[in-house]
C-alpha cells in the first residue's frame, strides 16, 4: 500500500476517455516518471449518449462511482498535482456541466477537456519522453474509444498532428450495432476507418516516418492477441493483423478464440479497433508497429512536472495567432502591461488567482485585437470566433471559452446572458477579468506609446477610481468620453469606476 507521505511528491492524472476511465500516479524519477498506482475501469462513456447527445443517468453513475474509487486512491496527492482529462465523449457531450461539477467535487479538480489536436500533442509528449529518442520522424497512433490521434515529430517536437472521429467504441456503435460481426461487416467496418483516414492520408506519407509505435487500449490488446496466438511475437505485423481480425469475425467474436490476454470488458469493443487500426495500417501502407505502454496519462503528468515547457506551448500558440492575424504586437502590449498594474492592484481584494487568472487575462490582452486580421467591423466578434473554434494547443476547451469570451465582450455592450451557462465561481471571476481588460483597453484607444503618468489607479473593495488631470481629460477627449460611458457600463459587472478630476 502506498502511504500519504510517499504520495506527498507524486503527480497524479486522470484520463476520461469514450471507453475507459484511467488513473495513474507517478513519482518523477531523473528525467522521466515511475507508476505508483495505477487503475482503469471500462465506464464506456461514448455508448452512454442518448439521441441528444447527452450523458444517460446509468452511465453518469456509473462515471461518478469510478471517480469516487479514483479519488480513494488520490488521497494524499497534493490537488495541484492533479489533472483530470475528458476527450472525445466529452467534447461531443452536450448538457454534461453538472457531471463534470461532480466529478471535480470527487477529485478535487476540474475537469479540462481538451481539444482533438491538443490530445494529441499530450500523447506525442507521452512516447516522446518515454522512449529513446531517434534521428528520424516518428509516427505515433492511439486509437481510443472514439477518436483516433495520429502525430508525426522528431525529438520532443510535433510536427504534424490529426484527431479523427473514429474509434473502437463509435465503429462497433456505427457497424456492428446494426450488422452482426462476421467477414462482411468487418471489411465494411475497415472500409468506414479508410474513409475517414482519406483526406489526412497524403499528408502524412509525404513526411515519411521510419519509426511507428501505437499506444492505447485498442493496439496493446492487439499485440497481446497476436503473441498469445504465435501469430507474430508482439508486434503487430500487417499481415498478421488481417489474419487475426478475419479469424474473429468469422468465429462471430473473441469469445471462441479463448483468449486470456484481453479482459472480458475489451473483447465487447475490440473488433472496432482491430478493423481501425487494420484500416489505418494499410491506407498509410505501414508493414509493422510496436506497441508502447506510455498514454495520454503520462503525458499530463509531464506536462505538469515541466509546468515551463507547457506555459512555452501556450506561449508559442499565442504568439502564432498574433503572427497568422497581423495582431498589432505593440498596441497588445501596451493594454498587457496596464491590464497586468490593474491586476496586481485588485487581486487580493478580489481574491483572484494569481497564475492562472493573471495568466488568462494576459493571454487575452495579447489577442484582444485577433478579429482585426479578419476585418475591422466587429472585430472582437471574430476574435472570439476564431478562438472559441480553433484548436489552441496548451489551453484545454474551458480556457478558450474563456479567451473567447473576454475578447468577444472586450468592447462595446456587455451581453450578460453569454456568461449565464457558467458556473458562479467562473462567472463572477471572468466578470472582474472583463472589467480590468476593458479599462486597459480603453485607456489605450489613442495607441500611443506616451506613458500614463498623469492618470493615477485608486482601488477600494468592488471600486477603481481614475484620477485624471483636467488638462488630460481635454487633451484626450474621446478617452475621456469613453471613460464615463464606461463607468456606466461596469456598474453591471460590480465594479464602480469613478472618474476623478483633479
Amino acid at each position: 500500500m502506498i502511504t500519504t507521505d510517499a504520495k506527498a511528491d507524486s503527480w497524479a492524472a486522470i484520463d476520461l476517455g469514450s471507453n475507459s476511465f484511467h488513473m495513474v500516479v507517478a513519482v518523477q524519477d531523473g528525467s522521466s516518471i515511475r507508476h505508483i498506482d495505477s487503475i482503469r475501469d471500462a465506464v464506456r462513456l461514448g455508448a452512454g449518449l442518448d439521441h441528444r447527445k447527452r450523458l444517460l443517468p446509468e452511465t453518469e453513475a456509473r462515471a461518478l462511482d469510478t471517480l469516487a474509487r479514483f479519488a480513494e486512491r488520490l488521497r494524499g496527492v497534493p490537488s495541484e498535482n492533479i489533472r483530470m482529462v475528458g476527450t472525445n465523449t466529452l467534447r461531443r457531450a452536450r448538457g454534461a456541466r453538472r457531471f463534470m461539477q461532480r466529478a471535480a467535487e470527487l477529485v478535487g479538480c476540474p475537469v479540462d477537456i481538451v481539444s482533438g489536436r491538443e490530445e494529441a500533442r499530450l500523447i506525442w509528449s507521452a512516447v516522446a519522453h518515454t522512449l529513446p529518442e531517434t534521428a528520424n520522424h516518428r509516427l505515433v497512433i492511439d486509437i481510443g474509444g472514439g477518436s483516433t490521434e495520429l502525430i508525426i515529430g522528431k525529438g520532443l517536437s510535433p510536427i504534424l498532428m490529426e484527431s479523427l472521429n473514429i474509434g473502437c467504441v463509435s465503429l462497433m456503435q456505427s457497424v456492428f450495432s446494426r450488422r452482426k460481426l462476421k467477414p462482411s461487416s468487418m471489411k465494411e467496418a475497415i472500409t468506414a476507418a479508410q474513409l475517414e483516414l482519406q483526406p489526412v492520408a497524403k499528408a502524412y506519407r509525404d513526411l515519411e516516418w521510419q519509426d511507428v509505435v501505437g499506444c492505447s487500449g485498442t493496439i496493446k490488446a492487439a499485440a497481446r492477441m497476436l503473441a498469445e496466438l504465435g501469430l507474430t511475437d508482439g508486434v503487430i505485423e500487417r499481415a498478421a493483423l488481417h489474419e487475426l481480425i478475419f479469424d474473429i469475425a468469422e468465429a462471430g467474436g473473441t469469445e471462441a478464440l479463448q483468449l486470456e490476454s484481453i479482459s472480458q470488458s475489451r473483447r465487447d469493443v475490440i473488433p472496432g479497433g482491430l478493423a481501425a487500426l487494420y484500416g489505418l495500417m494499410k491506407i498509410l501502407d505501414i508493414q509493422t508497429l510496436q506497441a508502447c505502454n506510455a498514454a495520454l496519462r503520462e503525458g499530463l503528468i509531464f506536462d505538469m512536472i515541466g509546468a515551463s515547457d507547457y506555459l512555452d506551448v501556450r506561449t508559442q500558440t499565442v504568439e502564432n495567432l498574433q503572427s497568422r492575424f497581423l495582431i498589432d504586437t505593440n498596441q497588445a502590449a501596451r493594454v498587457e502591461r496596464t491590464a497586468h498594474e490593474l491586476f496586481d492592484h485588485v487581486a487580493k481584494t478580489w481574491n483572484l488567482d494569481p497564475d492562472a487568472d493573471l495568466d488568462l487575462l494576459i493571454n487575452a490582452a495579447r489577442l484582444h485585437e485577433l478579429g482585426m486580421g479578419v476585418a475591422h467591423t466587429q472585430y472582437h466578434k471574430h476574435g472570439a470566433y476564431i478562438l472559441e473554434h480553433s484548436d489552441l494547443l496548451g489551453f484545454s476547451l474551458g480556457e478558450q471559452n474563456a479567451l473567447a469570451l473576454l475578447v468577444r465582450w472586450h468592447r462595446r455592450k456587455i451581453d450578460f446572458e453569454a456568461f449565464d451557462t457558467l458556473p458562479d465561481s467562473d462567472r463572477e471571476r471572468l466578470l472582474k477579468l472583463l472589467g480590468l481588460l476593458r479599462l486597459a483597453a480603453l485607456m489605450h484607444r489613442g495607441r500611443h506609446d506616451e506613458p500614463l503618468d498623469d492618470i493615477r489607479l485608486r482601488i477600494s473593495e468592488g471600486r477603481i477610481t481614475v484620477s485624471a488631470s483636467q488638462d488630460w481629460l481635454d487633451n484626450h477627449p474621446l478617452t475621456a468620453a469613453e471613460l464615463t460611458a464606461e463607468a456606466e457600463r461596469l456598474l453591471h459587472v460590480n465594479i464602480r469606476l469613478k472618474i476623478d478630476k483633479s
